[in-house]
C-alpha cells in the first residue's frame, strides 16, 4: 500500500459564470424481453455531459395536488397544470451550473416505468433562433416532458401519450432528442424535434435497439397504430417544408423520419457514428459502414444479460487504444468516439421486474471505465448516505439555479471518490490494470449477494421486502464506497501543493507555483518538460482538459525532506475554464524517468 498524502487547496479567481451544457451525448441499449437472458426488458444508459455536472439521487413520494397547482421547470418556459395525483418516483438529479440541466435526468416510478434520454443532435427547425414560427406556447417544454411522464404514467404506452399531448399543446424547445420509456411489458423510443413534431416506436420483444446522438427512428408506418404513435401532421409537415418527397404521390411507405427532420451532416459525425458501429458489432456481430443508414433494430448474436449491456456501455474505440494507449498521450479518453467516455457522469443498467419494487438498477457513479456498477433498488425509497446532499424541496428549487457549493469537490459526497479516481486513471492509464481487477471482483461479489437476497424475497411481505431492498442498496453502496476509497488512497500517491490561495483569472499575468514532491526513486531524474501539463478534470469542462496549461518555467529544489520540482504556470490558462465559487479537481501530470505521474490538487475558483 502506498502512502496517502493530503493536498493543499488553491483558491483561484476566474471569469464569473459559465454557460450550461445540455448533454448532446449519451448511449442507450434497449433489450427486448424475448432476447433477454432474464426474460425481462433491460435498459442500459450512459449519461454523458460536458461541463461541471454531477448526479445526486432522490426518492420523491407520491402526492395529491390542489386544483390550480402548476409544475414549472426552466425559467421562461411553460408552466403546466399539475395532475391531481402523482406517482412516487426515483430521480437521478443532474446538477449543472448556469441555467441548470433539462435533459440529463434519469427517472423510475412506482408503477415500474424507467426513463432516460439521448441528445438527438440538430434538427432542421432546431437551428431556428427565432421561435415565433414554431408557435411554442409559453416558451414550450423541455425538462417537464420526462418529469411528467414519470409522475403520471403507469405504462410506457401511457407515457408516450402524455408526451404527445405536451408536445402538441406546448411544443418542444430543444433541437432534438431521443427518449426511452420502458415498463415490464413494453419499451418505446420517442423522438422529438423542436416545435410540435414527434414520433414514438415500440421496440419489438425480439430485438435490441441501440441509440447514439442522432434521431434513432427511421422507417415510420403510420398505419401501424399498435406500434407507432406520431404527430398528426408528421409527414405533411415534412412535405410542406420540402424535406420529403414520396417516390409515389400519396404512398408514404418510403418515409424516413430522421432523414426528413435532420440533415445528413448530423449523422456523419464520427462522435455518433463510431459508437453505433462499435455497439452493433458487439451486440449483433454486424459491421455497419453506412453512416446514414445505421439499423434501428437488430437481433443480438445471443440473448443478452445485464453484464452484456454493461460490456457494451464500457466499449472503448480500438483507435483510442492505438493512438493513446502507449502511455505517451496526455489523457486516454479525450474524444467522443468511445462509448465509454471520461465525461460520462452516470451509467446504469435497469433490469425491469414484474414487481416494480424489485427492479434492479445497476448504477455506476462517474464514468464506467473505472467505476463499479452497484445494484440499487431505486423504488424501495431509501437513498444511501453520500448520494444525496440536499432535501427534495431544495433540489427542485435550485435545479435551474445551482449554488456553487452544491457542485464543489467534497469527498463526503460519494460521487467524488469515483470521479477523481477515474480522472487519475485517465491521465495515467498504467493505473487501470489494478483498478480493473478490483472493479470486476467487486461486481462479482455484488452479483453473489444479490442472488442471496433474491432467494429470500418470496418469503417476505410487502413491508418487509421494501425494508430489505432499501437496506441492501445502502449496504452495497457503502461497500463500494469503502473499497473505492481504499483504491483511491493507493493510487493517489503523489504529493503536490500550490503557492497561492487566490488568483484572478482576469489578470492574465498572474502566476501560480505548483510544487511536486518527488518520490526517492525519482529524485535524481529530470522531468520531461514537454510532458508537464496542468488542467481541471473533465468535471469542469472538456475544453479545459483538451487545452491544458504548460509551465512557464520549472526548477529543482532540495529540501530536508527530499527533492521537489516547482512548476510556474499562468493561472489564467486554467482559471478561465472554471466556474465561479466552485472548488474543483485539477491535475498536474507529466513524465519523470519514463514514468507517468499525476497529482490531484483541489482549486477554488472565485470571482
Amino acid at each position: 500500500m502506498t502512502k496517502t498524502f493530503q493536498f493543499s487547496a488553491l483558491t483561484l479567481s476566474l471569469l464569473a459564470g459559465l454557460a450550461a451544457f445540455n448533454a448532446n451525448a449519451c448511449s442507450t441499449v434497449i433489450v427486448g424481453k424475448d432476447v433477454s437472458q432474464t426474460g425481462t426488458i433491460i435498459v442500459g444508459h450512459n449519461e454523458d455531459a460536458g461541463g461541471r455536472t454531477l448526479h445526486q439521487q432522490f426518492y420523491c413520494p407520491a402526492g395529491h395536488h390542489a386544483p390550480g397547482e402548476t409544475v414549472t421547470a426552466e425559467p421562461g418556459r411553460a408552466a403546466v397544470p399539475q395532475a391531481s395525483e402523482t406517482l412516487a418516483t426515483y430521480w437521478s438529479n443532474m446538477l449543472e451550473p448556469g441555467k441548470g440541466s433539462s435533459f440529463d435526468q434519469g427517472f423510475a416510478n412506482e408503477a415500474g416505468l424507467v426513463i432516460c434520454s439521448n441528445g438527438g443532435g440538430r434538427s432542421f427547425d432546431g437551428d431556428l433562433e427565432d421561435e415565433s414560427s414554431l408557435a411554442l406556447k409559453d416558451g414550450g417544454v423541455g425538462f417537464l416532458v420526462r418529469r411528467l411522464m414519470a409522475e403520471r404514467a403507469r405504462t410506457s404506452r401511457e407515457a408516450v401519450m402524455i408526451c404527445k399531448a405536451l408536445v402538441e399543446e406546448y411544443g418542444y424547445w430543444s433541437p432534438a432528442r431521443n427518449y426511452t420509456v420502458a415498463d415490464k411489458n413494453e419499451a418505446w423510443c420517442i423522438n422529438i424535434v423542436k416545435g410540435h413534431h414527434f414520433v414514438a416506436k415500440r421496440v419489438p420483444d425480439d430485438k435490441v435497439m441501440l441509440i447514439s446522438n442522432m434521431l434513432a427512428i427511421r422507417h415510420v408506418d403510420l398505419n401501424d397504430k399498435e406500434n407507432v404513435i406520431a404527430s398528426d401532421d408528421l409527414i405533411e409537415y415534412a412535405i410542406k417544408m420540402g424535406r420529403y418527397t414520396p417516390k409515389t404521390p400519396g404512398d408514404y411507405g418510403d418515409f424516413d423520419f430522421a432523414a426528413a427532420y435532420q440533415s445528413d451532416e448530423n449523422r456523419h459525425a464520427p462522435t455518433k457514428s463510431q459508437r453505433m458501429r462499435l455497439g452493433w458489432l458487439d451486440i449483433a456481430g454486424v459491421w455497419c459502414t453506412d453512416e446514414l443508414h445505421y439499423p434501428e433494430l437488430l437481433s443480438p448474436k445471443e440473448p443478452m444479460g445485464v453484464q452484456d449491456v454493461m460490456r457494451v456501455l464500457r466499449i472503448t474505440n480500438p483507435e483510442t487504444y492505438a493512438t493513446r494507449g502507449d502511455g505517451r498521450a496526455d489523457a486516454f479518453h479525450v474524444s467522443a468516439v468511445d462509448i465509454s467516455r471520461s465525461h460520462t457522469r452516470e451509467s446504469w443498467v435497469a433490469n425491469i421486474a414484474e414487481d416494480p419494487i424489485e427492479t434492479v438498477m445497476w448504477r455506476c457513479s462517474s464514468y464506467q471505465d473505472t467505476g463499479v456498477y452497484v445494484p440499487w433498488f431505486p423504488l424501495a425509497g431509501t437513498i444511501p448516505e453520500g448520494y444525496q446532499w440536499m432535501n427534495l424541496e431544495t433540489a427542485r428549487k435550485e435545479h435551474f439555479a445551482v449554488r456553487p457549493e452544491s457542485i464543489s469537490l467534497n469527498f463526503e459526497r460519494s460521487y467524488w471518490t469515483y470521479a477523481v479516481l477515474g480522472e487519475l486513471v485517465n491521465f495515467n492509464r498504467g493505473l487501470f490494470a489494478g483498478v480493473h481487477a478490483e472493479r470486476d471482483a467487486l461486481e462479482a461479489y455484488f452479483r453473489e449477494e444479490l442472488g442471496k437476497l433474491r432467494a429470500k424475497l418470496p418469503e417476505m411481505n410487502a413491508e418487509t421486502k421494501r425494508a430489505a431492498l432499501g437496506r441492501f442498496t445502502c449496504e452495497m453502496c457503502a461497500e463500494a464506497d469503502r473499497r473505492y476509497r481504499a483504491i483511491l488512497a493507493d493510487i493517489n500517491h503523489f504529493e503536490a501543493h500550490a503557492s497561492r490561495s487566490e488568483l484572478s483569472a482576469s489578470d492574465e499575468a498572474a502566476t501560480v507555483k505548483l510544487t511536486l514532491k518527488v518520490p526517492a526513486g525519482m529524485a535524481m531524474r529530470v522531468p520531461d518538460a514537454k510532458s508537464i501539463l496542468w488542467s481541471a478534470g473533465f468535471s469542469t469542462s472538456k475544453p479545459g482538459v483538451n487545452e491544458p496549461a504548460a509551465p512557464l518555467e520549472m526548477r529543482r529544489v532540495e529540501t530536508p525532506s527530499g527533492v521537489e520540482w516547482v512548476f510556474t504556470f499562468r493561472a489564467h490558462d486554467v482559471a478561465k475554464f472554471g466556474v465561479a465559487g466552485v472548488t474543483a479537481d485539477t491535475y498536474l501530470r507529466g513524465i519523470i524517468d519514463h514514468q507517468r505521474f499525476v497529482a490531484m490538487i483541489p482549486m477554488t475558483f472565485v470571482a
